[in-house]
């Protein structure tokens, strides 16, 4: 089993989208119901590709795909269900009046892409992970509040 303190506050480097699935299959390990995760990063930069990789974890089988277009992506696990919910497309007004809050406040685990949409909730129990292309590949700051 993966101990919480291989993920709190630390930075990883991944060279490629296959490094950043296993990054994310491991990180999974730790992830419980009720936790929500907020992922930032530039477009493209792999937010999708390490969600995958928790995905591929709980035994999800469906290739994730980025929700740009479906807000909200439901996955039923084992564990528990889980929620990816790509807020790109939103602004933080528009958020607010969704109904998101059956997502981010129930029994399953809430993956957050652009997640800077959700200031309004000001939710202080959380994990960030914050991914950024490096020279070699990402650099993945992940850090729990």
């Amino acid at each position: 089993m993966t101990d919480i303190n291989t993920f709190k506050n630390k930075i990883f480097y991944t060279e490629t989208d296959e490094e950043t699935r296993n990054l994310g299959k491991k990180f999974a390990k730790i992830l419980k119901p009720k936790d929500i995760v907020f992922f930032n990063g530039d477009l493209g930069a792999g937010k999708t590709t390490f969600i995958q990789g928790v995905l591929f974890y709980f035994g999800i089988k469906k290739f994730a795909r980025s929700a740009s277009f479906m807000l909200v992506s439901e996955f039923e696990s084992k564990l528990c269900p889980i929620y990816h919910l790509d807020l790109y497309r939103l602004d933080e007004n528009n958020t607010f009046d969704l109904g998101i809050d059956e997502y981010l406040f129930g029994e399953g685990i809430s993956l957050i892409e652009w997640s800077d949409r959700l200031k309004h909730y000001n939710i202080k129990s959380r994990w960030e992970v914050n991914i950024d292309y490096t020279e070699h590949g990402r650099k993945i700051a992940i850090r729990q509040f």
